[in-house]
C-alpha cells in the first residue's frame, strides 16, 4: 500500500502530471525517431504539446475516487508505486526522491546562474555596437550594455516595450564585425514572430511541472530547437559562415565538463551547415493535432 497522502489532490495532480508526461513522452519520442523528424516547426510543435499536455489531462476532475480507480481506470498507478523494492523502500520512494532531485537541478541549472550572472555597466557601449543593434527591427530605442565578463556572451533581456541587449568584453575583443552583427541578428530573432512569448509561456508551464524529469527535457529541446530557428532567421538565405565561427569560437570557449552547452552548440553549427535535416513541414499540423487528441482521450484512464 501507498501513503494515503498521496491521494491527496496536490500529491495526486502533480504524480499524474509527471506520470502522463512519462506516457506521452515515450509515445511521441517513438514516433519521432520512427519518422526521423528533423529539426524544424513540426517538432516545436510535439516538444511543446509534451509541455502543455499532461497539466490538462491531469487536472480532468473526477479521476481520484476509489470507485474510478477500480472500476473504470484503465490502469491504476497505485499498484505500480506500491511495489516493493528491499530494505522497506517502495517505487513510491523512488518516484519521490527523482521529484525533489529535478527540483533541486531546476534552482541548480536555472536560478543560480541567473543569480551570478556578471554585472553590466550601463552607459559605456561602443558606438559600433550601439549602432548594429538600434539598426535591427524593433530595437530602434533598444538599451545596449556592456557585461564585464571576459567570456563570449551576447543575451537579451527586458520586455517587448523596453528591450534590453547585452554584450559582454570578452565578445568584443573576440568576434569580428560581421561575426557580432550575425550574432545581434540572432538574438534580435528570438523577439520577432512571437517567439519571446512562446517561450516564455512554455517556460512558465515547465515551472509547473517542476517535478518532471520529462518537462526538463522537453523544455532544454524546445530551447534547442528555438536557437536553430533563430540560427536559420539570422541568416535568411544568406551566408551562414560569420554565424558558424562565431559559434566555434563559443563552442572552443565553453568548458569541456559543460556537456550539454557544447553538444547544442554542435548540433546548431550541424544545421547551419547543411550537416543534418531542417524541415518546417516535416508532420502536417493536422497530424499532430490528430495525435495530441488521441492522448487527450486516453491520457485521463491512466491514474
Amino acid at each position: 500500500m501507498i501513503p494515503a497522502s498521496w491521494y491527496a489532490p496536490l500529491p495526486s495532480f502533480l504524480w499524474q502530471v509527471a506520470l502522463h508526461s512519462s506516457i506521452a513522452g515515450l509515445v511521441l519520442y517513438g514516433w519521432a525517431r520512427r519518422r526521423r523528424l528533423p529539426s524544424g516547426r513540426a517538432k516545436r510543435h510535439l516538444l511543446a504539446l509534451l509541455l502543455v499536455l499532461p497539466l490538462l489531462t491531469a487536472a480532468v476532475p473526477g479521476r481520484t475516487s476509489v470507485e474510478f480507480r477500480e472500476r473504470f481506470a484503465w490502469l491504476d498507478s497505485g499498484r505500480l508505486l506500491a511495489i516493493p523494492l528491499g530494505a522497506g523502500l517502495r517505487v513510491y520512494h523512488l518516484v519521490g526522491l527523482v521529484g525533489l532531485m529535478m527540483v533541486a537541478l531546476t534552482v541548480w541549472q536555472e536560478l543560480v546562474p541567473a543569480l551570478c550572472r556578471p554585472r553590466a555597466d550601463d552607459g559605456d557601449a561602443p558606438g559600433r555596437l550601439v549602432e548594429l543593434a538600434r539598426g535591427l527591427p524593433g530595437w530602434e530605442r533598444c538599451d545596449v550594455v556592456l557585461s564585464r565578463s571576459d567570456d563570449i556572451l551576447l543575451a537579451t533581456g527586458g520586455w517587448p516595450w523596453r528591450r534590453r541587449v547585452i554584450v559582454s568584453r570578452g565578445a568584443l575583443a573576440r568576434l569580428t564585425d560581421g561575426e557580432l552583427a550575425m550574432v545581434l541578428r540572432h538574438e534580435n530573432a528570438h523577439w520577432q514572430d512571437g517567439r519571446w512569448a512562446r517561450s516564455h509561456a512554455l517556460f512558465l508551464v515547465r515551472l509547473l511541472q517542476v517535478h518532471s524529469p520529462v518537462a526538463l527535457w522537453s523544455f532544454r529541446e524546445y530551447c534547442l530547437e528555438l536557437e536553430i530557428e533563430c540560427d536559420a532567421a539570422a541568416v535568411a538565405g544568406g551566408d551562414t559562415k560569420p554565424l558558424a565561427r562565431a559559434l566555434l569560437a563559443v563552442y572552443e570557449s565553453t568548458a569541456r565538463r559543460d556537456v550539454a552547452a557544447r553538444a547544442a552548440l554542435r548540433r546548431r553549427a550541424e544545421v547551419l551547415l547543411g550537416d543534418s535535416a531542417r524541415d518546417d513541414d516535416a508532420l502536417p499540423v493536422a497530424t499532430i493535432a490528430t495525435a495530441a487528441g488521441i492522448l487527450l482521450v486516453v491520457l485521463p484512464w491512466i491514474v
